[in-house]
């Protein structure tokens, strides 16, 4: 599984960038590019709760918020069909032969 962490940081407390620092300390997570702020995988419940209890302790009398998401590794692909269905090239036969 894959989960993704989303910050949320208010002026005035602590600067962002101590809050990435303090994060890469304590969990060895680094921000990524895209729509979240971080993200990790995990296998078992136990290591996904190491780490958010990680992340929390970093993150503990920053003012920052956070929000996590997870999702599953490969959701299962549905090859898309054409539409409208090409037509047969051959001479039509009975499916009973």
């Amino acid at each position: 599984m894959r989960s993704h962490i989303d910050l949320y940081f208010a002026p005035g407390d602590v600067t962002p960038l101590e809050i990435a620092d303090r994060i890469q300390r304590a969990t060895g997570l680094s921000f990524v590019r895209g729509p979240h702020d971080l993200s990790f995988e995990w296998e078992t419940v136990e290591e996904f709760r190491q780490m958010l209890a990680r992340v929390h302790e970093a993150l503990r009398g920053s003012g920052a918020l956070y929000r996590v998401e997870t999702v599953v590794d490969s959701p299962e692909f549905v090859a898309p069909l054409p539409w409208p269905p090409p037509l047969p090239r051959g001479p039509p036969t009975h499916p009973g032969f």
